[in-house]
């Protein structure tokens, strides 16, 4: 026989129905329930990320402190590769600067005040689309010096790369300063500084995404497939010289490979996330999708490591003064000599 109080029993109804009627409930901006929802937190979502940005801030401050070294201390020359590859390494500075405060947030609600937040934030998303920008000019240069040989000599200068890297910087960071103390900043919580908690759709995102990714993304796609087109159409004079166009086919291959990897799901996630917020669907559906779209945004931090790693290995400059591996040194450097020119 069945001796529960009835008023519990009728409470515990009650509740269950409230639960299935927010299930199913549009996400409603102007109640708390669907907010509330989207507060909610993963472990396992919480753990991964952790477990990756810890990963990613390691072996980050590693790749980038030698990069910081040999471009810094041991060139002397300013070349396209140097410029793009300086401004490349100051992004990734921006993110390994930030990267303990996200590993912070991922097991604690924020409480270090808006300020440093609004700081954090800042210098993040600089980052991510500065980073997006100046690999798409290392695409663009590589095209340039590949498909226009004779032009390239007027085309590409440091100078050149220098202006484009600096006029880049000046515009991303004017629409950061006026996103972050120009517009409306209400629809932030202040116990959370890196992640969007409300179900409420924000242009701002949609744009970044559109101009700061999309785009650049279908320039990378279509400079690295016509380099590639060309290098395999060109007449090979001697087996070291077939031997190194592979080489540079496969480099570039595996640049937009690891492009793609880091910024494609980000890309996704958003716009998805947008499409839904509008439409207003069902809550927990959307809670899915912003927590996709929050393990992208952690997988977008990948290329602070991968960007070393890819990107070295063509630049002949960097092996020359890299004195840590004397014994490798000669034999990389004929390695990347066809790899250089471009």
């Amino acid at each position: 026989m069945d001796r529960r109080n009835p008023s519990v029993s009728g409470n515990m109804a009650v509740t269950s129905t409230v639960l299935n009627l927010v299930s199913s409930t549009p996400a409603n901006y102007t109640t708390p329930n669907c907010t509330a929802i989207m507060k909610e937190r993963n472990p396992a979502v919480e753990i991964s990320l952790m477990t990756l940005l810890t990963c990613v801030f390691i072996f980050g401050t590693i790749f980038n402190s030698l990069a910081v070294w040999v471009f810094c201390f041991k060139m002397k020359k300013w070349t396209e590769t140097r410029v793009f590859m300086m401004n490349l390494l100051l992004s990734d500075c921006c993110l390994l600067f930030t990267l303990p405060f996200r590993i912070y947030t991922t097991q604690h609600r924020w409480h270090l005040g808006n300020r440093l937040c609004d700081a954090l934030r800042f210098f993040y998303f600089l980052n991510t689309y500065m980073g997006i920008s100046i690999i798409t000019l290392i695409s663009v240069d590589r095209f340039v010096a590949i498909k226009f040989p004779l032009r390239a000599r007027t085309l590409r200068s440091p100078k050149k790369a220098a202006l484009a890297c600096g006029i880049i910087w000046l515009l991303f960071i004017a629409t950061r300063i006026y996103l972050e103390f120009g517009t409306d900043v209400g629809f932030r919580d202040p116990s959370f500084c890196f992640r969007k908690v409300t179900p409420k759709p924000l242009k701002r995102i949609l744009y970044f995404t559109i101009l700061g990714s999309c785009i650049p993304m279908v320039i990378l796609i279509f400079c690295s497939t016509q380099i590639i087109r060309t290098l395999q159409k060109k007449e090979k004079m001697s087996v070291n010289e077939e031997k190194g166009i592979k080489k540079t086919i496969s480099i570039v291959k595996t640049n937009l490979g690891i492009f793609l990897l880091c910024f494609l799901p980000l890309s996704i996630g958003n716009i998805v996330r947008f499409v839904i917020e509008s439409v207003s669907v069902n809550c927990l559906l959307l809670k899915q999708v912003n927590d996709f779209a929050h393990v992208a945004q952690g997988i977008s931090d990948l290329n602070c490591c991968l960007d070393s790693i890819c990107y070295y290995f063509v630049a002949k400059e960097f092996w020359e003064k890299a004195s840590l591996f004397p014994r490798f040194k000669k034999q990389l450097i004929q390695d990347n000599t066809h790899e250089s020119s471009i």
